[in-house]
């Protein structure tokens, strides 16, 4: 197996543990650097990556490392809390609808989803705060930040009394907009500041 971090190529004669592996990349991973993903073979791993290695790592031949730096790892962070908004907001409308009837399992699916991608864009908000490469429009996203988890209040409290139609007011009144108003900060921020990929 050949191993690529960077410059650094390792070849292997012996199949390496995937704690082997993982502690090389995190020695390769220098101040101001992020590990972002690998590339086994032609294959992009996002996430999981332990538990990747661990199930594949005596088929892969090639294992790129792709490490970026603070700006470059902010970026995509912005872009795909971009792309999940553009695909979450749609949906909101039909979780409004779904709990002012009596909401099926479809429904109550979805909403889990939703709470599993504020979760998830509250911990994106949370590496960009944490980050030397904060966007200078950096204040407005800490006040929205607080007032999503003020909204996931709100929503914990209607979830507890079981009231539906609370929770489609929430998220109607206060998500939504919400959400609405992140995703376009989010584009201006990438437009001014960061980069779109080639789509190309």
């Amino acid at each position: 197996m050949k191993l690529i971090i960077g410059e650094q190529h390792i070849e292997y004669k012996e199949i390496p543990s995937a704690d082997e592996v993982i502690e090389l990349i995190n020695e390769s991973v220098t101040q101001g650097h992020y590990f972002s993903h690998f590339i086994a073979d032609g294959e992009e791993v996002y996430d999981e990556h332990e538990e990747y290695l661990e199930s594949n790592l005596d088929e892969i031949k090639d294992l790129k490392v792709v490490i970026k730096t603070e700006k470059e790892f902010v970026n995509d962070v912005l872009l795909s809390a971009e792309e999940y908004l553009q695909r979450a907001i749609p949906d909101m409308s039909l979780l409004v609808e779904g709990f002012n009837r009596v909401p099926t399992s479809d429904i109550w699916d979805r909403f889990e989803l939703l709470l599993g991608g504020m979760e998830w864009l509250n911990d994106m908000l949370k590496v960009v705060t944490n980050s030397k490469e904060r966007p200078t429009n950096w204040e407005l996203f800490q006040q929205l930040k607080s007032n999503m988890q003020a909204e996931l209040l709100k929503i914990r409290k209607a979830m507890e009394k079981k009231n539906t139609n609370q929770i489609s007011t929430i998220i109607k009144n206060g998500l939504l907009p919400f959400f609405v108003q992140l995703e376009e900060e989010f584009g201006k921020t990438i437009d001014s500041e960061f980069v779109r990929k080639d789509l190309n």
